[in-house]
């Protein structure tokens, strides 16, 4: 596409910047309003504590491309329409419909302007305070920094998860000049933007002291200052490692740089206990309540190399006994974490590649109660971005020392690994599609992109909403099947 310059005036009006409280509703900066609604520093801070909650609720919601991420990476299964879990699972692979007369156009309209939503509130909020001068004193309380470091950490998701799932975008902070324009940008420069906004939020964090309020992320982990920049590195890498839309791009990574993040990042895993009101996660209900999505033959096969990788025609007369003990197991984790299924509801006529005979049971409490903790990142997921670092680094041996430390034998009872790169890289794959199945948005389907594993015709990434094309007089586009370039919008590898 041609790089073109867009008034950002117009491109906002389209949308809303979201509550950051729950009885908190700021318009956009142009209203004349937006003054008298954030004078003061309370105001400020109320914005800010919903920032977190904004990003994690729409990374995991029914409306958005979380279902069909995981689809596409044939790590869940599902024939069911919903979520566009159907259509973005067919086999060959679609043109993805981007009009935004699209029956399931909000999986991707909803994600984007909520994202870009969340931006101008985290550049208002920033502007505020260090172009307008306000600190954010309540009391004898000066919490500046830490409305600055969240403010700063949310500017960096908005933009990195625009960055991961979009093939271009546009940047704004609080110093861009809204009245000149913004061109748009590739995805690169999304993802290197939010770093830039995650260095600062880490950066305030190591130069303060402070504690985030427990409403703002509730967690059985108090998040003080220093627990807080593990966070953000650990996201800082996740983002990073999680960006290259192929093979090539990924060798090319400055793998110093994931280490760094993730040397830094966390030792205890980031799950917000949900209330069912305003933190809940629709991503893992959908994917793994009874009767909706199911485990994928490709990864039942990983842990239990018996069972084929695709459903066979003769269906389960073709399939070995199901494991009955860890002794039997290749992957101990097919016994803890997932559950056997002797039926098949789905419907044939969809096609029998839906068809599988495990369900993910790890959420199972969760879909009992609505008020457990959700892993949305593990520390497991740290451990492996700082593998694969070590692995590019040519550390082997300190690469299989984490390794050897890992979930990979403390859950899965698997065998120690090889100081080889091959086999190093072989059970970091396995860990992300195994250990982190169904946790933070899209691992799977940036895994499979980045090792060239995503089946043939599945879009790289998504283009942007046909809505917003409209709106900003950009001609219409999209990817998938035989629409973008091969290797760098539509993947021409596969795992088959």
């Amino acid at each position: 596409m041609k790089t073109r310059k867009l008034n950002i005036t117009l491109l906002l009006s389209v949308f809303l910047v979201f509550f950051g409280c729950a009885d908190l509703e700021v318009e956009n900066l142009n209203n004349p309003d937006y003054a008298k609604a954030v004078s003061q520093p309370s105001d400020i801070k109320g914005i800010t504590s919903g920032m977190i909650r904004t990003w994690y609720q729409i990374t995991q919601e029914y409306d958005g491309p979380a279902l069909g991420f995981w689809v596409m990476a044939d790590a869940g299964t599902c024939s069911w329409g919903n979520g566009g879990m159907r259509v973005l699972s067919n086999q060959p692979r679609f043109v993805f419909d981007n009009n935004p007369t699209y029956a399931d156009a909000i999986i991707t309209e909803n994600y984007y302007n909520t994202l870009q939503s969340l931006l101008s509130q985290a550049n208002d909020v920033l502007k505020t305070i260090e172009i307008d001068g306000m600190e954010i004193v309540i009391g004898d309380v000066d919490d500046t920094p830490m409305v600055k470091a969240v403010s700063y950490f949310a500017q960096g998701l908005a933009l990195g998860y625009l960055g991961l799932v979009y093939d271009q975008g546009f940047i704004a902070t609080q110093n861009t000049n809204l009245q000149e324009g913004i061109e748009i940008a590739p995805w690169t420069d999304l993802i290197d933007a939010a770093l830039a906004s995650f260095d600062q939020a880490i950066a305030i964090s190591d130069a303060n002291t402070f504690t985030l309020p427990a409403s703002w992320v509730p967690h059985n982990t108090t998040f003080t200052s220093s627990n807080f920049s593990k966070l953000v590195n650990s996201f800082a890498a996740r983002v990073l490692a999680y960006s290259p839309r192929n093979k090539a791009q990924n060798d090319a990574l400055d793998w110093q740089k994931v280490y760094d993040y993730a040397n830094n990042g966390l030792d205890f895993d980031f799950a917000p206990i949900a209330d069912d009101i305003n933190w809940y996660t629709l991503f893992h209900t959908y994917a793994n309540y009874d009767g909706w999505g199911r485990t994928d033959m490709r990864v039942v096969s990983m842990m239990d190399p018996r069972m084929p990788n695709q459903w066979p025609a003769a269906g389960f007369d073709a399939l070995p006994a199901p494991v009955a003990s860890a002794a039997e197991a290749f992957d101990d984790r097919i016994l803890s974490d997932f559950g056997y299924m002797d039926f098949n509801d789905f419907s044939a006529e969809r096609g029998t590649y839906h068809f599988t005979c495990y369900r993910f049971t790890r959420r199972d409490t969760y879909l009992q109660t609505w008020t457990e903790a959700c892993p949305e990142f593990y520390k497991a997921e740290n451990d492996m971005l700082k593998v694969e670092a070590l692995m590019y680094l040519d550390r082997l041996a300190e690469a299989k020392t984490v390794l050897d430390n890992s979930t990979r034998v403390t859950r899965g009872g698997l065998p120690t690994v090889a100081a080889t790169k091959q086999a190093i890289a072989d059970a970091i794959f396995h860990e992300r599609n195994v250990e982190l199945f169904c946790s933070g948005f899209g691992i799977e389907f940036f895994t499979m992109r980045k090792a060239d594993k995503l089946q043939p015709g599945t879009f790289l990434h998504m283009p942007i909403p046909g809505s917003q094309l409209q709106v900003m007089g950009i001609p219409y586009y999209t990817f998938g099947a035989t629409e973008g370039e091969p290797g760098v919008d539509v993947s021409d590898g596969g795992w088959f």
